[in-house]
Order: structure tokens, then sequence, then C-alpha cells
């Protein structure tokens, strides 16, 4: 994510308008990127890291924004669901991996990680590779801070 420097002489809505739609920006390319390729466990982790950094950064700034925030916040929050189920499925894999029952759990546990994959890709592009929902997210955070 980019990094940007607070203006100490900035409200904090100055600030936000800002600092927030690059941080958005930066948000919706990786998240692309993520779902075009080949994924592997440590960029799904990445990206869920991610996803949790904006969307508490985001709820930081709830007072500039008021309840509008909150669909970005919930679409955020959808995303770590799926994207915690995922880290669930390569833990537990993990945990595994030397144990006599591996097969057959890890036959599950990557039937339950595909299932969690799809709904991710859905999820992502309903709620954020819609038509112009990138500019719609940071046009509101340029304009929208109070």
């Amino acid at each position: 994510m980019p990094k940007s420097v607070w203006d100490t002489t900035a409200s904090v809505a100055e600030n936000a308008r800002r600092y927030l739609p690059p941080l958005v920006q930066s948000y919706f390319g990786e998240g692309r990127k993520l779902m075009r390729g080949k994924w592997s466990s440590a960029e799904f982790h990445a990206f869920r890291l991610q996803t949790k950094r904006l969307r508490y950064t985001l709820e930081l700034f709830r007072p500039c924004y008021g309840p509008g925030l909150e669909r970005c916040i919930d679409g955020l929050r959808g995303l770590q669901d799926y994207l915690g189920e995922i880290s669930d499925c390569a833990t537990i894999r993990e945990i595994l991996r030397h144990s006599k029952q591996r097969a057959r759990i890890e036959k599950m546990l990557k039937a339950r990680a595909r299932s969690a994959i799809a709904g991710l890709k859905k999820h992502w592009r309903q709620s954020f590779d819609r038509p112009g929902e990138e500019r719609r997210w940071i046009n509101y955070f340029e304009r929208h801070a109070r």
C-alpha cells in the first residue's frame, strides 16, 4: 500500500481526502491481480492482511464519512470472511502434513478452499469489480470527508 505522510497542518478530513484515494486504488489493483492469477497461500494471506489493514483504516475515519462508509467496510468484511476460510484451510493442511489421515483430510480441505475461492471471486466481482466501482470508491473518499 502506498505510504503517505500525515499533514499536521491539515484537518483530518483533508488528510483523509488525500490519503484514502491512493490507498483504495492500490488495494483494487492488488485485488485484481490476485483474482486473475494463479494463487499461492502466501498471496492470499498477504491480501487478507491488506484487506484487514484497509478495513481498520477506514473504520478510523468513520467520523469523517458517516454512514456511507459502512457499505465499503461491509464489502471488505465479506472479503475477509472468504480470505479467512482460505487461510484456515492452508493452515490445517500444513499442520496435518505428517498425519496418516492426511490424504483424506487434504481432499476435504482442498474442496473447502476451492469453494471459498469461488465465493471470494464472486464477492469480488459483485462488490468490487463492477464497472466504475473503483472510481466510485475513490470519488467517495476524495469528496465526502467532512
